[in-house]
């Protein structure tokens, strides 16, 4: 057997070097084996017992499948029937295989390596030389040094080359075990006659790619160590769709073209359309590929994410008009190729729920996209929509094939209610989900004031929809659920696509000893009682231990559980509080380490209460890894009032150059992640924090919080990053911390955050009174001009383990119209000649979330690229620059608070992400809006020519934005939490 490597080397020196080590290493195992496989008894003893027959038992249900049982008989390979057969027909010829196989013999392998060097600009010898120099003679190098215009054409063209009688591409970073072609020497013998052979693959990031379940249905308990012909008429979840981890006979490169013009959808299309016509495939088991480019369920570096093409081309170009051919060719189009679709659709939605969105749908046309959505899912069986056959790499919830279903039957789509065993379940047509009563009802606040519980919560979108009638039960009283407008959208592409519906209950508590609060609903005449979740830090109780609790009451009298599907209340003496807590510490010691350290914590919680909480304490949190924010102004200014009757914590980490500077002037800072800082976590009265998240900036998730969320008892307040001018709700409404104080500078921001999506309005939470960190600014300009851009989502990595740390450094963030529209400004020779002819220095500042990506932009000598952390002072930044450049930052108020010039860049190559509220650009901006750099280098020299000075008519609407523009904002603040701690916290205290 003689195996083709084809390889494009690039001109990243790095990764081609990876590769050629690839190279090396293979060489060198065939040479310490002399290049040559047993295929023998302990290879069939591996494959044996059936395993390498196409899936038995498909979890398909009937009628899916086209293959007979004769069939799926005949596909099984016995190892024992071919000696046997080998032993009975000897003498004969046969084919080589069966001999190796039945002679225990050795087989042989040679392999080539076919390395394009059209783009290496270096050393092309030393790529030459590589293999040769091992001195492997079945090991071979040819060198391609065509340039091809395209991928597909090098397929081909490469193709053509081949000596092998299979052929495998790697692209440059790539890794394949070493023994690869020794697996597939073996794999080709035991399974002969097969043009596709496939291996495990994964990525860097330790994900697996898509449609590689090569567990039998049959075995799926066990790892696959054993050769599988896959049947694709009755196994939808284990085929290649790309080059990387595939095998193919080479004829089949040769004799079939890659289609060009479909671009992303290219390697795709090529292997659905053969795999079609050929519905078999081989895995190779003890082999892995590790891809360099990640697939498309990767949210964050799948390339595709970040390219309109993907979004458009890739449906209307490819998959609606092949799936039209597929249906019209075969009458059916073939399952595997409809669950392929669903992954791909599945991994849009995937990539760009909610907070994930890339933008790369521009803001507006959300609406538009999922209609195209809708169509093409109009092309596949509804029951495939569905996932009906459970496959992996489709999975998603129940809400998601309510979404589809609606995108592809409109609106009035709906699940059936279904009549089983005395209780009610929802599904379509043939195809059952579950029953109501998992549409669990969501408990996300729940707070004791003045004898009553006042509950927040929201409402399954699924029940909302079949229910004829929704309410709580309490004691033998039905309570009315009351709606409101709050914020409860899931999004996707910027566009709603479905809403939980959001509720506030408040229920007077009986003084009774045993009560139970549950949520019902009501299918004509039939009841069901709903279950209850609680997803929130601030839902008090939860279902991680049999024995989780809160106690509340005015003297803590009362006790609240999660049981059978209800809140269930007891009046509990001091006694069995005691006993109930031994009980929940007993179950965390018992389950594991993780949460028996939880249970060491909660026992310090109550040793240390009696020392630690003598006086309310108010803790403050900016971003951690950098301070100098509102929260920091709040700290100094309520630390110097001297108060003997409150305890003061500022924290930050111990490793930011902010925490060397607190120390410096005299502050001892609340040191992230120490003993400490758990501690004051738990006992604060109030938590002032700058930005969302409380939970999140203080090392809690969900999963973990579970076992403190009985004891915080902080009120929240909020004292702003940025201004609430914009359409923020999913971040700034009033469960999303559960605020109780919101401290605004506009009267915009009251307007906006008056919305009932905020849900603010009643609570008396929203306050006029001005930003921390607003006193701190007072005008010392220089001749410097600060370029400061927000961040974008599709720029920046995703949180990897806290919202407190800096965000990790993105690879594909160069690829970015954000980065070569800015790196391209700062580098203008235009705009360096104004700088260095008017006296001016630019100073480049990236916001903290990119700011690891400094090292990626161009430098020059009249541009600072100020990464925002570490020593970087905004107020300094502020202060001393003379005019600012941004797009959407909330900075710009900070600049327009001090009256200095601002100009926008709403580049008309970045999709922006801004999404008004109350303040319009158009009619409310501080300076000119430009949509291209040139633009904007005029503008910029036109206020360098006249000492940046603001312009009367944007110095009018700063007067109209800012209700204060002194340096008294922290007072007003504080004598404001003052007032609510005498009337709110002091009495609530224990």
């Amino acid at each position: 057997m003689k195996l083709s490597i084809l390889c494009c080397l690039t001109e990243e020196e790095e990764l081609n070097k990876a590769t050629i080590e690839v190279f090396e290493k293979m060489a060198a195992y065939g040479l310490g084996k002399n290049n040559k496989v047993r295929i023998g008894e302990e290879f069939a003893n591996a494959a044996g017992e059936g395993s390498m027959a196409s899936a038995e038992g498909s979890s398909t249900d009937i009628g899916d499948s086209d293959l007979s049982a004769d069939d799926i008989s005949q596909e099984k390979i016995s190892m024992g029937e071919k000696k046997k057969h080998a032993e009975t027909e000897k003498g004969k010829e046969e084919k080589k295989s069966e001999t190796v196989v039945a002679d225990a013999q050795m087989a042989e392998y040679s392999v080539q390596f076919i390395l394009n060097v059209s783009q290496v600009t270096k050393d092309k010898d030393w790529y030459n030389n590589v293999i040769t120099r091992i001195g492997n003679p079945a090991f071979t190098v040819t060198i391609d040094d065509t340039a091809y215009t395209a991928p597909a054409e090098a397929y081909h063209q490469m193709a053509e080359k081949a000596e092998g009688d299979y052929c495998a591409f790697i692209e440059v970073g790539d890794v394949i075990s070493e023994n690869l072609a020794e697996i597939l020497t073996n794999g080709i013998t035991i399974c002969p006659g097969h043009h596709v052979y496939m291996i495990a693959k994964t990525f860097a990031n330790a994900t697996k790619g898509a449609f590689r379940n090569f567990l039998k249905v049959t075995d799926s308990k066990k790892e696959l160590k054993s050769f599988y012909v896959i049947d694709l008429k009755n196994k939808y979840d284990c085929y290649p769709f790309t080059f990387a981890g595939t095998i193919l006979k080479t004829d089949i490169l040769k004799k079939r073209n890659v289609n060009a013009s479909l671009g992303l959808e290219m390697e795709r299309d090529f292997f659905l359309r053969y795999l079609a016509e050929e519905m078999k495939v081989v895995y190779l088991p003890g082999v892995e590929y590790t891809a360099y480019e990640y697939e498309e369920h990767d949210i964050t570096f799948y390339r595709g994410l970040y390219m309109q093409e993907w979004y458009f081309d890739s449906i209307t170009e490819f998959w609606m008009p092949f799936l039209t051919e597929m249906k019209e060719k075969y009458g059916r189009i073939p399952v595997f190729i409809q669950y392929n679709f669903m992954y791909s659709i599945h991994a849009r939605f995937e990539g760009n729920m909610d907070n994930r969105n890339k933008h790369v749908i521009e803001e507006g046309h959300g609406e538009e996209y999922l209609e195209l959505i809708g169509r093409s899912l109009g092309l596949i069986e509804e029951s495939i929509m569905l996932n009906r056959n459970k496959i992996a790499a489709c999975i998603t919830g129940d809400t998601m094939k309510w979404v589809y279903g609606i995108l592809r039957n409109g609106q009035d789509y709906k699940f059936q209610r279904f009549f089983l065993a005395g209780k009610i379940y929802y599904g379509i047509g043939d195809t059952l989900f579950n029953s109501v009563m998992s549409l669990s009802t969501n408990i996300l606040f729940i707070n004791y004031r003045a004898g009553k519980l006042e509950i927040d919560g929201t409402v399954h979108p699924i029940l909302y929809s079949m229910a004829d009638e929704i309410y709580f039960k309490y004691n033998n009283v039905k309570y009315k659920i009351e709606y409101n407008g709050r914020y409860g959208l899931t999004k996707a592409f910027g566009a709603a696509i479905c809403k939980r519906h959001s509720f506030h209950l408040s229920i007077p508590v009986a003084k009774k000893n045993e009560t139970a609060i549950s949520c019902e609903a009501k299918f004509g005449t039939q009841i069901e009682t709903i279950t209850l979740s609680f997803p929130s830090h601030f839902s008090r109780v939860c279902g991680a231990f049999a024995n989780s609790h809160w106690f509340f009451g005015d003297n803590r009298e009362y006790m609240m559980t999660s049981e059978r599907r209800s809140m269930v209340i007891r009046k509990v003496s001091k006694s069995q509080k005691f006993v109930k807590e031994l009980k929940l510490l007993k179950d965390m010691f018992k389950k594991n380490n993780w949460t028996r350290k939880y249970a060491i914590f909660r026992m310090l919680y109550f040793i240390c209460r009696p020392f630690m909480t003598r006086k309310p304490i108010w803790m403050y949190i900016d971003k951690i890894y950098k301070g100098g924010d509102s929260s920091e102004y709040l700290y100094k200014y309520a630390s110097a009032q001297n108060s003997k009757d409150i305890k003061h914590y500022y924290l930050v980490d111990k490793k930011s150059t902010d925490y060397k500077r607190l120390k410096k002037e005299g502050y001892k800072p609340l040191v992230r992640d120490s003993l400490k800082h758990r501690l004051v976590f738990l006992y604060a009265d109030m938590m002032v924090i700058s930005n969302s998240t409380v939970y999140a900036f203080n090392g809690y998730k969900l999963k973990n919080s579970a076992f403190i969320r009985d004891l915080p008892h902080f009120h929240v307040c909020c004292v702003q990053h940025g201004m609430s001018i914009q359409k923020i709700a999913i971040a700034q409404n009033r469960l999303r911390d559960n605020l109780r104080l919101y401290f605004c500078a506009s009267k915009y921001e009251i307007e906006n955050l008056s919305r009932p999506v905020y849900d603010y309005v009643g609570y008396d939470a929203l306050k006029l009174t001005g930003v921390p960190r607003y006193d701190g600014l007072k005008d010392r300009a220089k001749k410097q001009i600060m370029i400061s851009p927000t961040w974008r989502m599709q720029a920046a990595m995703p949180v990897r383990t806290s919202e407190s740390e800096q965000r990790d450094y993105n690879p594909l963030f160069k690829e970015s119209e954000y980065f070569k529209v800015f790196n391209a400004l700062i580098n203008d020779k235009r705009l360096i000649d104004a700088a260095e002819k008017y006296g001016y220095r630019i100073k480049y500042v990236l916001h903290p979330i990119v700011s690891s990506q400094v090292d990626d932009f161009d430098k020059n000598d009249f541009v600072d690229i100020v990464p925002a952390v570490g020593d970087m002072s905004y107020e300094d930044m502020f202060c001393e620059s003379s005019l600012m450049v941004t797009d959407f930052s909330g900075i710009q108020f900070d600049f327009a608070y001090m009256r200095k010039p601002l100009v926008y860049l709403h580049h008309k190559d970045i999709p922006q992400h801004y999404e008004e509220g109350t303040f319009h650009y158009d009619t409310m901006a501080f300076g000119e809006i430009c949509h291209d750099n040139d633009e904007l280098i005029d503008t910029l020299i036109e206020y360098m020519q006249n000492d940046c000075k603001m312009k009367p008519e944007y110095v009018k609407r700063a007067d109209d934005f800012f209700y204060y523009r002194d340096h008294n904002n922290c007072e007003r603040i504080y004598k404001e939490m003052i007032d609510y701690q005498e009337k709110y916290v002091l009495p609530e205290r224990y």
